[in-house]
């Protein structure tokens, strides 16, 4: 018996290590809209899957282990340029059973933003990568949550795909007349165009302008022009309308072809490059054959010109009028304030107090009569007052107007005796409101007192008078120490 049975002791020991498969990602279909597959193919023969600028597009693609069953369950992140793009701008599941995806841009539960293919930065057009990637050892903003125990790695399948941009042809300048054309005369036109989701200008491109004639039958090309398109997108054409005859051709009355009506159109074609799709433009306008011109004396008084003659009459009929109202409101003014004024001096020349003020309302009633102010002769103050409010409100100030008011009442239903005191308020109230008439018509008032009239010019001298050494007044040729000689100079 060996002794080795003692020197090594059996022991058993459990070891767990996790168990990796490799997984493969297939990218089956990339196309634009829902279902849609484009390609372009290049003069060297390299072909390219096509998605079209802010346009939608689907993916489809699938995700196997290396022995080629599927996986499901999984969540995909979906790249477009993701060297420049580290975020992805959307995800998607793959299907229990067959590990495939059938992703839209379109569609708000694929891809709630349902942005389509976006500029990136400055780039509009041009190559762009798509990658689908099962990455779940990453957790990205956006993105796939990182898995807690990954049993398959991760992997990705780019894709490279030419993104172009449709295009909008735009008439900039038209080229059709409502009059027609005359034979030799220039015929000028433009179009513009632009990208049909941005409506920003294409530069740089082809556009070509076929001219045709109808010659009872159809439409037959003549002749066609290629232009460029300048920085704001525009191509221009230009060419001698030639009427009913074809240029370079014999003319109409000699048996060549003939247009007829005169009638051209001019077709635009946009052609197609790598990076912009071709687009035609075929309702054009027509141009056609105007009727001649009949040689007649230009008239002075053409459209513009009239528009300008009825334009300059109406502002000098609407400043007449304004200039008219304003007249006449001034002179409805001078006639209440000359009522007044008649019965302001009245008052002051006259003790004659309830006859004044009886004169002035019966003045004022029959100018308010003339202007349709009142109707009725049998009116009472309270209908005198309403206008005499409506013909000075604004002018003179309330409290004046109710003590004119008071001071006719007074007049007119008052039995007690009326003295000096009553008629210094009415000179005082009716001088108050002739002010303020005075006032709103701008003109200037000068009032003097009886003190100062007195001082305003010198001692009267009387002609032939003048003052000797003394200081004696005397006057010329009398003398005063014989005065009854009959000397007279």
């Amino acid at each position: 018996e060996s002794l080795d049975n003692w020197r090594y002791k059996p022991t058993n020991i459990t070891k767990i290590f996790p168990v990796f498969s490799n997984s493969t990602m297939l990218l089956q279909e990339v196309g634009p809209f829902r279902t849609d597959v484009d390609t372009y193919t290049f003069a060297n023969g390299s072909v390219f899957p096509v998605l079209y600028l802010k346009e939608s597009f689907h993916i489809e693609a699938m995700l196997t282990q290396t022995n080629g069953n599927p996986i499901g369950g999984k969540c995909l992140n979906i790249y477009l340029d993701p060297l420049t793009n580290t975020r992805p701008v959307a995800t998607s599941i793959t299907m229990d059973g067959t590990g495939e995806i059938d992703w839209f841009s379109g569609d708000p539960e694929d891809n709630p933003s349902r942005r389509g293919v976006e500029p990136n930065g400055e780039q509009l057009e041009g190559f762009r990568t798509v990658r689908v990637a099962y990455e779940p050892d990453k957790e990205l903003p956006g993105g796939c949550r990182a898995e807690t125990t990954p049993v398959v790695n991760g992997s990705y399948m780019d894709i490279e795909v030419l993104v172009r941009s449709r295009v909008d042809i735009l008439l900039k300048n038209h080229w059709a007349k409502s009059v027609g054309y005359q034979p030799d005369e220039e015929i000028t036109g433009a179009v513009t165009i632009l990208r049909d989701r941005l409506d920003l200008s294409v530069e740089g491109e082809t556009v070509i302008f076929t001219f045709q004639y109808w010659n009872g039958t159809g439409w037959v090309t003549n002749d066609i022009e290629y232009a460029i398109s300048n920085e704001q997108g525009t191509a221009n054409f230009s060419y001698i309308y030639s009427g009913e005859n074809v240029p370079g051709e014999i003319e109409c009355e000699a048996g060549g072809p003939c247009v007829q009506s005169g009638r051209w159109r001019v077709l635009v074609h946009f052609q197609e490059s790598p990076f912009y799709v071709e687009e035609f433009l075929n309702s054009t306008p027509i141009i056609f054959l105007g009727e001649e011109l009949v040689e007649q004396q230009t008239s002075f008084f053409t459209a513009r010109v009239t528009v300008v003659l009825l334009i300059t009459i109406s502002f000098a009929l609407l400043i007449g009028v304004i200039m008219y109202r304003n007249y006449a409101e001034r002179r409805r003014i001078e006639i209440i304030r000359g009522i007044l004024t008649d019965s302001l001096m009245s008052l002051k020349a006259s003790n004659d107090y309830i006859q004044t003020i009886f004169n002035c309302y019966k003045d004022l009633v029959r100018f308010f009569r003339t202007r349709g102010a009142m109707k009725k002769v049998y009116e009472t103050t309270r209908e005198f007052e309403d206008a005499i409010n409506s013909m000075l409100g604004g002018i003179a100030p309330p409290e004046d107007l109710d003590e004119f008011f008071s001071i006719f009442e007074e007049a007119r239903y008052s039995d007690h005796e009326i003295g000096a005191d009553q008629r210094d308020r009415a000179i005082a109230t009716l001088q108050s409101i002739v002010n303020h008439l005075t006032a709103a018509m701008g003109d200037s008032m000068l009032n003097r007192s009886y003190a100062n009239e007195s001082d305003l010019y010198g001692t009267v001298t009387k002609a032939g008078e003048f003052v000797d050494s003394e200081g004696e007044t005397r006057i010329a040729g009398i003398d005063e120490e014989n005065p009854d000689d009959g000397f007279r100079i």
